[in-house]
């Protein structure tokens, strides 16, 4: 399992409650605790008589003798019982983590995988390239999930919804394969759309934990928007999950035949990983960023 994916599941994973109904009984003990505390359960009763007829600070004026002690509060022994009470509720609502072996998404959780699919992520700076490492990430996401729905999201120059909100995950594992750069005409990397073409596919999940999962190398024609578009992400409360794909030293972009695209000027085209960029989108939508390591 990838190192960075396993940090992805500790993110999302949360403490939860096998019975949180039990729960609703602690104010109703908070409550029988107050009542049991003013009706005589924490002050002597000789004291409690006389604080009906003067404050306290009059007694030694109307009082001859030992003055009985003022209201105080409760000893330890006796708290002992509501506290034992209060520990009992906490128990039958039974708190719990969830251990790193087990689904970490909560159940009923919508999330978006969106995968660069520009031509840079041909590039085999790590093998066999970084495409096929995102993929093999996304099928062990896969293996992981259980109750979820999963959206899948591609983006080049553009971004499309290849398979939208399904729990079939054997259904976007088979689409996810035939990604290709090829699959698109307008190429180029526009992050923005992706995420925007996400916060999209998670319309319909009203009521149900959401979240968004970026695959890329970072590579990006139009950085502000990217940043506006995770900042929406943010204001509607969806957190960001960033994946770096690639070293940062990179590689050359194979063009096909053994060639390797080349610029204008007729220079190889070296493409690295843009951490930078990766981690300005995630602290612009409150997520976090992770590089996808190679073990």
């Amino acid at each position: 399992m990838d190192a960075a994916m396993q940090w992805i599941y500790l993110a999302i994973e949360q403490f939860n409650w096998r019975q949180p109904g039990w729960l609703y009984l602690l104010p109703i003990l908070a409550a029988a605790a107050i009542w049991w505390r003013y009706r005589g359960g924490g002050s002597p009763t000789s004291a409690r008589r006389l604080d009906q007829y003067a404050e306290a600070r009059f007694w030694p004026l109307v009082v001859r003798g030992e003055l009985p002690s003022g209201p105080r509060r409760p000893s330890g022994l006796a708290r002992a019982p509501w506290v034992a009470m209060g520990l009992l509720i906490v128990a039958l609502a039974g708190p719990r983590w969830l251990h790193e072996k087990q689904t970490v998404f909560r159940e009923g959780a919508d999330i978006a995988v969106v995968m660069d699919i520009s031509r840079s992520m041909d590039t085999q700076d790590v093998l066999p390239d970084r495409l096929t490492r995102a993929k093999e990430e996304l099928r062990d996401l896969l293996a992981r999930l259980h109750g979820d729905r999963v959206a899948l999201v591609v983006f080049a120059g553009r971004a499309f919804t290849i398979v939208p909100l399904t729990a079939d995950y054997s259904a976007v594992a088979r689409f996810a394969e035939q990604i290709t750069p090829d699959m698109v005409t307008d190429q180029g990397s526009n992050i923005a759309a992706g995420l925007k073409q996400a916060e999209q596919a998670l319309q319909s999940a009203r009521g149900r934990g959401r979240a968004v999962v970026l695959m890329s190398d970072g590579g990006d024609h139009d950085h502000a928007r990217a940043l506006a578009a995770a900042a929406g992400l943010a204001r509607a409360g969806i957190p960001l999950f960033i994946l770096g794909v690639g070293p940062p030293d990179g590689g050359l972009i194979p063009a096909g035949d053994g060639r390797f695209v080349h610029d204008a000027r007729g220079r190889a085209v070296l493409s690295r990983l843009h951490e930078d960029h990766l981690k300005a989108l995630a602290q612009a939508a409150g997520g976090m960023y992770a590089r996808m390591t190679w073990d």
